[in-house]
């Protein structure tokens, strides 16, 4: 019992790298940032073990005393006193730690480290959680408990993790592989890829080679190999696949690079978040510019346009217990009574799960009439969902595109009849705890044989599965705390007209509102006021359009160029210019712009742009216009 009690001591101490989660105490604050903890518990193959010396705390990572434990295990140690490297073999394994290093040699190829070893009190200490896994061990950590379970390699059971998320292009995949990190380079299996995207496959070749097809581009990688081709041509890399469990891991970030998107890793989460631009958005993104502009004025008359009317479902964007404390609500709702043949909606949702487990939110539409049947003659719409924080990017520029591009979605829901005192979904969205969800739904309704119609249309949310049919009660309380837009006005798209622009004439430029907000979208003139409505100044879920005059006595043919920058905030979106559209990243106010160019011909023109805000600022763009 001693010797295993000493073995398991050994290897408590041989770990490296493991970042803790959560808050700690710590005795006492010592020099280089090194803090000693006497709370921590640390157990080896579900037996807890006793470190005699002090365990270190070094920016959140565990530091243990390694020679007794090296010993204890049976591995041989070496002290290279003139370099002050330790070097211990176990079970062919050689792993060569440096003192204050921040690489290490594992089986003599070089690793990076979060945390290097120190010498503390004439002890030589390690971190945790690198010396562990590479040991073919496993560790977790249970920061309630402040314990480190370690389960060493042989041992019939590992803890439970939480699994890795992956997201391509916002489709959610709970992954049966690690997310693999190697001398700071990320990997994952390539069939996630080839799985997930489009247009796409992988394809193991008779050298043991791997080639990724995506979207008419090959990308062949080989295990340990630092040259890729890449069309055929061969590219090289400082990364190196490598093969585990029978699927070949590829350096993600160059992958991504290569296809032209980005790439996000939030590895105390374990999920990854991968945006291909090519199949995410239709349209391309504006270079960013930087340099200030001057004040716009109000443009001087802005009106509702189009047929199509508006609900807005963004307050509480937070959903949390307090403002939904029972299980099934409704988030935003609205009465409809018409003549009309044909009734057009949109219904713009914005909303975050802070709820603490998934829930089902769901559009729904109870049919109100004592006599009259209607039909969803079309619906179609976009919805997307991130556990990021990049909301605009990952939901806003989405939806944006979408939307302007023609692209919205046909959805299951067209073409079915909801009858007399009947209530039918239009759509269900799964929301994780801690997603942001976004989604815009056009949906269009006509009465059956003609008659008035009377339906109500709500958002709604159930924490429990319940049938969303069967939720009908009023709209939750206004967040009063968070004033985030709800209410249904009479038309998704404004239209304004700026004065004429005579070619040479000194710079202009418009905020897009009437003065700090249209006033077409308030509170009070909301058609929905089931316990309180707010205002939506920053034209969420709606076109802009703008149609600027132009006018050359010159005889010449000049160039126009437009400029937009946000207003009062981070300003991104999407602007449709003279029938093509394009992408606006996001932009600080007032010292971030983009622009393009216009060559006008003859003695008059117009300009006609077509904005949708991807989120952020409650102001809407400004619109600069001049000679280049």
């Amino acid at each position: 019992m001693f010797n295993k009690l000493k073995a398991l001591c050994m290897v408590a101490a041989l770990v490296f790298a493991f970042v803790l989660s959560g808050q700690t105490s710590a005795s006492a604050a010592t020099d280089k940032g090194i803090q000693i903890r006497n709370n921590v518990t640390i157990n080896i193959d579900g037996e807890t073990i006793q470190i005699n010396d002090p365990i270190l705390d070094k920016g959140d990572h565990l530091l243990l005393p390694m020679r007794a434990l090296y010993e204890a295990i049976g591995a041989s140690v070496e002290w290279n006193k003139e370099t002050l490297t330790a070097s211990a073999n176990r079970n062919g394994k050689v792993i060569d730690l440096t003192i204050d290093a921040m690489t290490a040699l594992v089986d003599g190829q070089e690793v990076a480290m979060d945390v290097a070893p120190i010498m503390y009190k004439d002890r030589i200490y390690m971190p945790l959680r690198f010396v562990t896994e590479n040991l073919d061990g496993n560790v977790g950590w249970d920061p309630s408990t402040q314990t480190v379970d370690i389960l060493l390699d042989g041992s019939s059971e590992k803890p439970q993790e939480d699994p890795y998320i992956l997201h391509v292009n916002n489709k959610r995949i709970v992954m049966d592989d690690p997310i693999v990190t190697k001398g700071s380079r990320t990997y994952i299996p390539a069939d996630y890829l080839s799985d997930y995207l489009d247009d796409s496959a992988g394809n193991w070749l008779p050298d043991k080679s791997f080639e990724l097809q995506i979207s008419g581009m090959s990308l062949v990688f080989k295990e340990g190999s630092n040259n890729v081709l890449i069309n055929n041509e061969s590219v090289t890399i400082e990364e190196q696949p490598f093969i585990q469990k029978g699927k070949m891991y590829v350096p993600i970030t160059f992958v991504v690079n290569t296809l032209g998107g980005n790439l996000r890793y939030i590895s105390e989460k374990r999920e990854m978040y991968i945006y291909v631009y090519r199949y995410m958005y239709t349209s391309e993104f504006l270079e960013k510019s930087f340099g200030t502009t001057s004040y716009p004025q109000p443009v001087p008359s802005a009106r509702f346009e189009g047929d199509r009317d508006l609900m807005v479902s963004d307050n509480p964007e937070n959903l949390t217990h307090a403002l939904l404390p029972k299980s099934n609500s409704t988030l935003a709702q609205y009465q409809v009574k018409s003549t009309s043949a044909t009734n057009k909606h949109r219904v713009f949702g914005w909303h975050l799960n802070k709820l603490g487990a998934a829930v089902k939110i769901g559009i729904t539409i109870e049919n109100t009439s004592s006599s009259e049947s209607i039909k969803v003659s079309s619906s179609k719409g976009i919805t997307q969902m991130t556990g990021n924080d990049w909301f605009g990017h990952d939901i806003g520029l989405t939806l944006a595109d979408a939307t302007l591009n023609g692209k919205l979605k046909k959805s299951d829901s067209t073409g079915i009849v909801i009858a007399p005192g009947e209530t039918k979904v239009i759509e269900t969205y799964e929301l994780f705890s801690d997603y942001v969800i976004g989604f815009l739904q056009d949906i269009d309704i006509q009465a059956v044989n003609g008659g008035s119609t009377d339906y109500m249309i709500r958002t709604v949310l159930t924490k429990s599965s319940s049938d969303l049919t069967k939720i009908k009660t009023d709209a939750v309380a206004i967040d009063e705390y968070a004033m985030h837009p709800r209410g249904a006005w009479p038309s998704a798209t404004i239209q304004a007209d700026l004065p004429a622009y005579t070619v040479d004439s000194p710079e202009v430029g418009y905020n897009v509102s009437n003065g700090r907000t249209d006033h077409l979208q308030t509170a009070e003139n909301s058609l929905s006021q089931i316990n309180g409505a707010v205002g939506n100044p920053g034209h969420f879920g709606m076109n802009y359009k703008v149609m600027i005059p132009l006018v050359n006595d010159s005889g010449k043919t000049k160039t126009i160029k437009v400029k937009l920058t946000g207003r009062g905030g981070l300003y991104s979106g999407a602007v449709k210019f003279n029938g093509k559209v394009y992408l606006v990243p996001s932009l600080r106010s007032s010292s971030e712009y983009v622009e393009f160019e216009y060559k006008m011909k003859g003695s008059s023109d117009k300009l006609e742009l077509e904005l949708i805000h991807a989120g952020g600022a409650n102001l809407p763009v400004a619109i600069y216009v001049e000679t280049k």
